[in-house]
């Protein structure tokens, strides 16, 4: 295949990033950004391969019947929602499938449980969190939004349609306040400028907004003006922050922060569990849906009261604290010092006294706890990155052998791997939950339970 090459394709699957999928030739695969199964397309190969190619619509020739509108109208050029034009139906139906199809490729048995894909009750509006970058176009005029798909120009969008209204607001703000002061946006090619990134968290259960300004500098212009900018559009905003970070790296955030207005946190709860969330600290983004996630999670655990449980990534000890009122003990461990103190404080406020979080890694930490403590895990919880867990945490946990074990993964295809070792190393794959917490991506959370073969 060559590229410019012009074609006309039916499409007939989605790929693993979102990508519509045609096959030529019977075998050969066409991805195509912005399609979705069942849509006749005419476009143009963009990138031919050995044993794949890439190709850009140019135009639809007959949609398909699971094609929907959608609500921005930034959809084909930003890169954060990839299936916004697929009826939300066939969404969760293409990430059931797509977790099943990870697990099947690895598993010598089908024999386990699959559930229905849960749905998000909000498709719009449902992201508390908001991580916003600036920058100058080529005309020299400040934007504001997120990156287009696959690279790092700067999209302009005033409303996100999955973020919450009042980011809107901030970001115009912000905006006006650059100009009017003559701030300079970042520039991360000459490490020159001063604002990088807005970010702005809502706490869905009190209302409580923060404002977190993340700049290569200690401070910016009109810091008071800004502030009372904010407030009187907003009274809910209860902490405004600014975060030095005066690195040449791509890590958005620096290590400090200094409130200029509130306390330096806002409150927020996860179903009767509440949470102190700083500038700094991890929250998942979907509050609503995250309680639906861990009282999954809680329920796979199947805790009648006399267990002792180890959560492994515990961060901040949002699932620790779920499973605790459950639970006999609750061992958390995070190699994050933060997150560690993050989880001590959220227990303490939440008057949760039958937990204990370690700072290490848990395959070094759990072997000195057997030691010294003799203690024994009945359940073992896992939430790793999207990279799955260390080879070293899966052989200390086989070494452990918890009666039952439940894995919430981000990603399916590393969920798979490591449910491979752990069905090779004495446990089975019993029920599998996909948990939808970001409609209109191809992203999927997924809770599995294991047990022990007796």
């Amino acid at each position: 295949m060559k590229p410019y090459s012009k074609l006309t394709l039916t499409i007939s699957e989605l790929g693993a990033d979102g990508d519509g999928v045609a096959f030529v030739n019977a075998n050969f695969p066409v991805y195509v950004f912005g399609t979705i199964p069942g849509d006749v397309v005419d476009v143009e190969v963009t990138e031919p391969h050995k044993s794949f190619a890439r190709a850009k619509l140019n135009k639809i020739r007959k949609f398909s019947n699971l094609r929907v509108k959608p609500k921005c109208n930034l959809f084909d050029v930003c890169g954060g929602c990839q299936i916004q034009q697929m009826d939300y139906k066939a969404q969760l139906i293409f990430k059931n499938n797509k977790v099943k199809k990870n697990l099947d490729s690895v598993l010598l048995s089908g024999d386990y449980q699959m559930f229905d894909t849960l749905g998000c009750g909000n498709v719009y509006r449902f992201r508390n969190k908001a991580l916003i970058p600036f920058a100058k176009n080529s005309d020299g005029k400040i934007v504001a939004g997120f990156f287009a798909k696959g690279s790092h120009e700067i999209v302009d969008c005033q409303d996100c349609m999955i973020g919450v209204e009042e980011n809107r607001i901030i970001q115009k703000i912000v905006k006006e306040h650059l100009i009017d002061f003559n701030i300079e946006p970042y520039n991360e090619v000459l490490h020159q400028g001063v604002f990088r990134y807005l970010q702005i968290r809502k706490a869905f259960a009190t209302n409580e907004l923060m404002v977190s300004l993340i700049v290569n500098s200690d401070s910016i212009a009109g810091e008071t003006e800004l502030v009372n900018k904010l407030v009187t559009a907003l009274p809910n905003i209860k902490d405004i922050s600014i975060l030095p970070n005066k690195e040449n790296t791509n890590v958005i955030k620096g290590r400090e922060f200094r409130s200029v207005f509130g306390n330096g946190f806002i409150t927020d709860f996860i179903g009767k569990i509440k949470f102190k969330i700083s500038p700094l600290s991890f929250y998942q983004v979907n509050p609503l849906q995250t309680k639906v996630l861990y009282s999954k999670a809680l329920e796979f655990a199947n805790l009648s009261g006399n267990e002792t449980v180890f959560d492994l990534y515990c961060g901040v000890g949002t699932i620790s604290l779920f499973l605790a009122k459950s639970a006999k003990k609750v061992f958390g461990v995070e190699i994050i010092p933060q997150a560690i103190n993050d989880a001590n404080e959220n227990a303490e406020i939440n008057g949760i006294k039958n937990t204990e979080f370690i700072c290490g890694k848990a395959e070094e930490v759990i072997p000195q706890l057997i030691e010294k403590q003799h203690v024994t895990a009945d359940v073992v919880v896992v939430d790793p990155p999207r990279k799955g867990c260390d080879k070293s945490l899966l052989e200390t946990i086989v070494m452990m052998k918890p009666k039952t074990m439940v894995y919430v993964s981000c990603d399916s295809s590393t969920l798979a791997r490591d449910v491979k070792i752990l069905t090779d190393n004495g446990f089975e794959l019993t029920k599998v939950q996909p948990v939808d917490m970001f409609p209109h991506s191809v992203h999927i959370e997924t809770v599995a339970q294991l047990k022990l073969k007796m």
